[in-house]
């Protein structure tokens, strides 16, 4: 039997490909003896004809396409802490703006508008919001 149909067989028996397939050289006058698959079988045992082992997978190609161009959904949450942080803001933000409300010093007529801005995220910080609302003179003065 050629070498060719020796190492197709081995390669059958012992499931991998054929190109993985060696047939040791010094060997090859029992190779090419070889008639059947059971003769094949016996020189797989035999260690003349044998499968090299598979190579490790290259783990580089993942971490190429990791880049900020192929990340999809809200930055903000993908940043370390993202909801914690914004939750924390936006508590501290109404829980001021109910501060105002219950004092007087801001009128109820702006609170909707005032709460929607929270909630859109048009304050960076409770300190923003007191200058917004200074700066649009929403505030009464304190008597």
């Amino acid at each position: 039997m050629s070498a060719t149909t020796v190492k197709r067989l081995a390669a059958d028996i012992l499931c991998v490909g054929v190109n993985r397939i060696r047939l040791d050289k010094d060997n090859l006058g029992k190779v090419e003896e070889a008639l059947t698959r059971a003769d094949v079988r016996g020189l797989v045992d035999e260690g003349v004809v044998y499968a090299i082992p598979k190579k490790a997978g290259h783990r580089t190609q993942d971490k190429s396409r990791q880049g900020r161009g192929r990340r999809k959904g809200n930055k903000k949450a993908r940043m370390g802490g993202g909801k914690s942080s914004w939750m924390v803001r936006i508590r501290s933000q109404r829980a001021y703006l109910e501060q105002l409300l219950g004092s007087g010093e801001l009128p109820k007529a702006h609170k909707r508008t005032i709460y929607l801005k929270i909630k859109g995220g048009a304050f960076k910080g409770k300190a923003a919001m007191k200058a917004y609302l200074a700066e649009n003179r929403m505030l009464k003065a304190k008597e």
